[in-house]
């Protein structure tokens, strides 16, 4: 998923590049500038979300998710069983995250940035947040609510807009 939101990223950062839009005899940056959109628009409803939410949605995505996998794989402690959970687990987020907001935050940061940061970024963020989920999503659940979460996710969002804003005029 990471490659492929970074590779349309990049496909939008060159087609900037063979068809520029100018105004006033200036070269836009229109490919930064949809990414400041992006970011600015994930920030401020992820904000609106976090205010307005009432913390059962975690719950509810928890309980489909155990369902989906309970469905597709294997109860017993075997090579198949096991196999059968990494098939199942990696369709589950595979099709999860597709158009979700880190697929077009990635997308955004990839049109604007370098490609191998992002894909390394990504992969290390999309590694810390699994690693979370799995070893202490529970543990983790009773110390910070989903509403601050959240927060912190919207706030980031608004300070990777911010970042590229610097980018672009400096």
């Amino acid at each position: 998923m990471t490659i492929i939101s970074v590779v349309l990223g990049r496909t939008f950062h060159y087609v900037d590049d063979v068809l520029p839009f100018r105004l006033g005899g200036n070269d836009l940056p229109v490919d930064d500038i949809a990414a400041v959109c992006l970011l600015v628009y994930f920030g401020v409803s992820t904000l609106l979300d976090a205010s307005s939410s009432d913390g059962m949605k975690a719950e509810e995505e928890q309980k489909e998710a155990e369902l989906a996998v309970s469905e597709f794989s294997g109860n017993g402690a075997g090579l198949l069983s096991a196999a059968s959970t990494i098939v199942s687990t990696f369709a589950l987020v595979f099709v999860a995250e597709w158009g979700d907001k880190s697929f077009f935050s990635t997308i955004a940061l990839a049109a604007a940035s370098s490609p191998l940061g992002v894909i390394g970024g990504a992969l290390a963020g999309h590694g810390a947040a699994t690693l979370l989920a799995v070893l202490g999503g529970s543990l983790l659940g009773t110390f910070l609510s989903e509403k601050v979460i959240a927060y912190i996710g919207g706030t980031l969002f608004l300070v990777f807009a911010a970042v590229t804003v610097i980018e672009i005029v400096s």
